[in-house]
C-alpha cells in the first residue's frame, strides 16, 4: 500500500468522524419535530418559534405547565420512534456484520468500503427526503433497514482497522493508532462543540447536507486511491475470519466454520480454570456492554426537566466529555501501571466508578452534577478496552480469530438489542420515572463487578500453577485494541447525541501499550485483531 493510500485512510477517518458528529443530531431533530407538532396541534404556547430550519426558541417552552406536557409527549414519541428504528436495523446489521466480514476475501476491502459508505449515504438521502417532502414515518424504518443491510459503520471501522494494520510496520502500529485515536478525539470534540452552536444559529438541514457531501467525498477517495488495495492475495483475508488457515482446511463449508466459531469455547485441551476465566470475562463484558446501552436515552434525559438543555449545552457537554475521557482514562491507566495492577483488578475498580456514575446520574437535579459525573465516568470504561487482551491470555493462537469473531457478533447483538430495549423502556416511563434506565445500568454493572471479583480469584490460582514469565516479555507492547463503532463509552459524544441507527463513528480506541502486568500471563502477540468492545458510537 502506497503513501497516498495511507494519507487517504487518514482523510477518510477525519471525514467519517465529522460525518458521525453531524448525523448524530438526528434524534434532536426528531424531538424538535414532535415538539413543534404538539404546539401546532394543541394550544396557546406563545413562545414557540421553532421551524425545521431554526431551533433557537425550542427551549423557551418550559415556561408553562402545558409546555411540560408538550415536552413529555415529544419525548415519548421520539423515544418510541427511535425504538422502532433500532428494531428495524438490528437484524440486518447483525447479519451483515458477519457476512461482510466473512466474505471480504471474495468481495475485496475496496468494495466493502464503498458498499458500506453508500448505505450510510442513502440513509442521509432518505432523511432529507423525509424533512423536505414530509414523508410518512415508515420512511425512517426504510432508512434504518438500508443502513443495516450495508453493515453500517461497524463494518466500515473493521475494514479501515485492517487496512491501517497492513499499511503500518509492526514496530510503529501502537504509536500510529495512538495518534489516530487522538486525532479523532480532537476532531469529534471540536465538531460536537461547534454543532451545538450551529443548530441554534442555522438549524439541522445544512448539517445533513454536509454529512452527505462528506460521504460522497469518502466514496470518491476510495474509488480513486484504493484501486490496488486488494491485488495482494495476502491482504485479502476476511475481517472476521472465524478460523486460522489450518482449521479452514478442515472446514469445507461456511456452515462448518460458523458452528466451529460458536463452539470455540469448548476445548478438551484447555485447562478448566482457563475456560472458566474466559467465560467470566465474556459474561462480565456482556453485562458491561448491556449496562452502557442503558445510557442510550441519555439525550432525552438531558432534554427533559429539570435540565431542558439546548443543542449548545449538549454540544459543550459532549466536547468536554470526550476530552476528559481521553485524558483522564490514560492518566488512570498510567496510575494502574505504576502500582502494578492486573487486568481483573483494573476492571473491578472501573466498575466501581461506573456504578457510582450511574447512581450519580440517576439522582442528578442540577447542571453542575452532570458535569461532576464526568470525573468518575472517565475511569469507567476499562472493561471494554481490556477484554480482548484478557481473553487472549487463555487462548491458543489458532483459537483467537474464532473467539474474536464470536465477540464481534455478541457485541453487535447486545448493542442493537440493548439500545432498542432501553429506548422503549424510557418511552414508557418518561413521565413517572425518567431515570429508571440508569438504575438498571447500576444493577448490571454490579453483576459485572461481582464477575470480575470472581475472575480475580480464579485467574490468580491459574497464575500460581503456571510457571512465571520473565519480565522481559512484560515490556513488549500489548495487542492493539480497537473500539468497534457500535459500542461506545457512556460519556462518548455519540452517546450524548444518540444516533438513529446501530452505529457510532469512534473507529479507534487508544491502545494501552507498554503496560506492565503483575500477576498476569503474557503472550507475545503476532496478530493485530479488531477489538469490538466499548462504546459507542457510536451508539447509534
Amino acid at each position: 500500500m502506497s503513501n497516498v493510500q495511507s494519507v487517504a485512510i487518514v482523510v477518510i477517518l477525519c471525514l467519517q468522524t465529522l460525518f458521525g458528529s453531524f448525523s448524530s443530531t438526528i434524534n434532536q431533530y426528531i424531538y424538535a419535530f414532535y415538539l413543534q407538532t404538539y404546539s401546532n396541534a394543541s394550544t396557546n404556547i406563545g413562545n414557540v418559534t421553532l421551524t425545521i430550519s431554526r431551533y433557537r426558541s425550542l427551549y423557551w417552552l418550559n415556561v408553562a405547565e402545558n409546555v411540560t406536557d408538550a415536552q413529555s409527549w415529544a419525548q415519548q414519541r421520539s423515544a418510541e420512534l427511535v425504538f422502532w428504528i433500532h428494531l428495524m436495523s438490528s437484524c440486518p446489521v447483525i447479519i451483515m456484520t458477519y457476512v461482510l466480514g466473512l466474505y471480504t476475501s471474495k468481495l475485496g476491502k475496496r468494495f466493502v468500503l464503498i458498499f458500506t459508505m453508500f448505505g450510510m449515504g442513502m440513509e442521509i438521502v432518505i432523511w432529507l427526503s423525509i424533512i423536505y417532502f414530509h414523508l410518512s414515518e415508515y420512511w425512517w424504518f426504510v432508512a434504518a433497514v438500508i443502513v443495516g443491510l450495508s453493515g453500517s459503520s461497524g463494518v466500515l471501522g473493521l475494514t479501515l482497522t485492517v487496512m491501517i494494520t497492513e499499511n503500518t510496520v509492526e514496530s510503529q502500529r501502537s504509536s500510529r493508532f495512538v495518534h489516530l485515536s487522538a486525532m479523532q478525539t480532537a476532531i469529534s470534540a471540536m465538531a460536537t462543540f461547534a454543532v451545538g452552536y450551529y443548530i441554534e444559529w442555522r438549524g439541522f438541514l445544512n448539517l445533513y447536507w454536509a454529512a452527505l457531501s462528506m460521504q460522497i467525498l469518502s466514496i470518491l477517495i476510495v474509488i480513486v486511491c484504493f484501486k490496488s488495495v486488494d491485488t495482494d492475495s495476502d491482504e485479502r483475508t476476511p475481517l472476521l475470519s472465524p478460523l486460522n488457515n489450518l482449521t479452514q482446511e478442515l472446514s469445507p463449508t461456511n456452515c462448518d466454520q460458523f458452528f466451529q466459531v460458536c463452539t470455540v469455547l469448548h476445548s478438551n485441551q484447555r485447562a478448566k480454570r482457563k475456560t472458566i476465566s474466559i467465560w467470566l470475562t465474556l459474561l462480565a463484558n456482556m453485562f458491561y456492554l448491556f449496562a452502557t446501552t442503558a445510557f442510550s436515552p441519555f439525550l432525552w434525559f438531558l432534554l427533559n426537566t429539570p435540565f431542558c438543555w439546548t443543542s449548545k449545552d449538549i454540544g459543550n457537554y459532549s466536547a468536554l466529555s470526550a476530552i476528559s475521557y481521553a485524558v483522564l482514562s490514560l492518566l488512570g491507566m498510567q496510575m494502574f501501571t505504576c502500582i502494578g495492577a492486573n487486568d481483573a483488578i483494573i476492571c473491578i475498580v472501573s466498575h466501581i466508578f461506573f456504578l457510582s456514575s450511574c447512581l450519580w446520574t440517576a439522582f442528578a437535579q442540577h447542571n453542575w452534577q452532570l458535569y461532576f459525573r464526568l470525573l468518575p465516568s472517565a475511569f469507567s470504561g476499562y472493561q471494554g478496552s481490556l477484554t480482548t487482551s484478557m481473553i487472549s491470555k487463555w487462548l491458543e493462537p489458532h483459537e483467537r480469530n474464532s473467539i474474536f469473531t464470536l465477540l464481534t457478533l455478541t457485541n453487535t447483538i447486545i448493542f442493537t438489542c440493548g439500545s432498542t430495549l432501553f429506548n422503549w423502556i424510557y418511552s414508557r416511563v418518561v413521565i413517572t420515572l425518567p431515570n429508571l434506565t440508569f438504575f438498571i445500568a447500576a444493577v448490571l454493572s454490579l453483576v459485572a463487578l461481582v464477575l470480575n471479583i470472581i475472575l480475580a480469584f480464579v485467574s490468580r490460582k491459574i497464575i500460581n500453577v503456571e510457571s512465571p514469565v520473565s519480565t522481559s516479555n512484560d515490556a513488549n507492547p500489548m495487542p492493539i485494541h480497537f473500539q468497534q463503532n457500535a459500542i461506545v463509552h457512556i460519556d462518548d459524544t455519540n452517546c450524548l447525541i444518540i444516533r438513529s441507527r446501530a452505529s457510532s463513528i469512534t473507529l479507534l480506541h487508544t491502545p494501552f501499550s507498554d503496560r506492565s502486568r503483575v500477576n498476569s500471563i503474557s503472550y507475545n502477540e503476532t496478530q493485530n485483531l479488531p477489538n469490538n468492545t466499548i462504546c459507542d458510537q457510536n451508539i447509534l
